[in-house]
């Protein structure tokens, strides 16, 4: 293979090497954008899912409180128990992969529901009148202890849960930057390869019709003219490789059956 043909397979070849070479590293690069998404939904919804159970659980002991204090149900205070062991352990998980701002907000929450627990299990629902005599709590004295000591309480706790979601979501914007700049990477190798693809067809139409198409055309024109009206055979164009070739021959050939027609002529 020479010439026009071998200039043609390697302008192909190279179309289909930079269009491979662009997916290739597109696919590499969306392959670690799903990761990467993947894994920051991931984080954002386990770690969004502890605030809620943190929040939840702090409602479970606030009414479990409300029964005991305001109701003087005896058994709601397992419910109490069991709703702190619970926040202890999503503390205590959550520490793990804690950033130390966030480190310092799990330990607020921590002594938060310590101090809940802590009232919880130091309400007596009894007081005395004098003497050893013991008497029930008022519902008004009792709703009036839930107010001035356990509420204040139970009320930084949420506000701290609250600054702790908080926490998460700023945690999260850097994820969120991360995913925008790697949906860049892997768009921009698209964007090349697309703008080499346009140069490199333009390029091949340019030189495709400058060295194929219109040298062509003038060999047509010339022989047409020269069969039709007997102009002289000369094309009016740049020609190389094969073309060149064609063109020499075809003169040749018109040069040769013009000498033969002289000879006959001549003969007569």
């Amino acid at each position: 293979m020479k010439g026009i043909g071998r200039r043609i397979t390697v302008a192909f070849l190279s179309i289909a090497a930079v269009l491979t070479v662009s997916g290739v590293i597109s696919l590499v690069e969306l392959n670690h954008l799903s990761y990467d998404a993947e894994a920051a939904i991931t984080a954002s919804g386990r770690e969004m899912e502890v605030a809620r159970r943190l929040t939840r659980l702090a409602h479970t002991h606030s009414h479990a409180m409300i029964d005991i204090s305001v109701f003087g149900d005896e058994s709601a205070r397992a419910k109490c128990a069991e709703s702190a062991a619970e926040v202890e352990e999503i503390i205590a998980s959550a520490r793990k992969s804690a950033s130390e701002e966030m480190l310092q907000s799990l330990d607020v929450l921590a002594a938060h529901i310590t101090d809940m627990q802590r009232l919880a299990d130091g309400y007596v629902p009894f007081e005395a009148v004098g003497g050893d005599t013991l008497v029930m709590v008022a519902e008004r004295n009792a709703h009036s202890w839930y107010k001035s000591n356990y509420e204040p309480i139970y009320g930084k706790y949420v506000a701290q849960v609250e600054c702790y979601t908080e926490l998460l979501r700023d945690q999260l914007a850097p994820r969120a930057d991360l995913l925008s700049k790697n949906a860049h990477r892997s768009v921009i190798p698209v964007f090349i390869s697309l703008s080499v693809m346009i140069a490199v067809v333009l390029m091949f139409y340019f030189f495709i019709y400058i060295y194929g198409v219109k040298p062509i055309l003038s060999i047509n024109k010339a022989l047409a003219d020269y069969l039709q009206f007997k102009i002289p055979y000369k094309p009016k164009a740049d020609m190389v490789d094969e073309i060149k070739d064609l063109n020499d021959n075809i003169e040749n050939l018109v040069n040769i059956t013009r000498s033969q027609k002289k000879q006959e002529e001549n003969a007569i």
